[in-house]
């Protein structure tokens, strides 16, 4: 599939929808302190965005990605992690939305 059909608002919206799901009760694991809770969300977090990343077949990456992701996995159930993970899919968006429209004006004229 083409990565201008995989980035349709359609494709992309479960991984947006589910994150704003999440968000809430990880803010509310970490700052009532419950560990266990917060790490198994933010793993659930971090899978989810490696499955837009994979979605994305790797083309489209905020700026020093990997090494973010890295700090998340190694702190998942620190505010400073789920901030990070939150950054990363906000900055996702942004990238995804750009790439569209890169990828729209290169479609040929019909």
């Amino acid at each position: 599939m083409r990565l201008l059909q995989k980035l349709t608002n359609e494709q992309l919206s479960f991984f947006y929808s589910r994150w704003r799901e999440l968000k809430p009760a990880l803010i509310d694991s970490i700052t009532s302190k419950d560990s266990h809770q917060a790490g198994r969300l933010m793993q659930e977090g971090i899978q989810l965005y490696k499955e837009l990343l994979a979605h994305c077949e790797h083309a489209i990456e905020p700026l020093n990605g990997q090494e973010r992701l890295a700090f998340i996995e190694q702190n998942r159930g620190r505010y400073a992690a789920f901030r990070q993970l939150d950054e990363l899919f906000e900055e996702m968006k942004k990238k995804i939305a750009s790439k569209r429209i890169q990828l729209h004006r290169n479609l040929p004229a019909e």
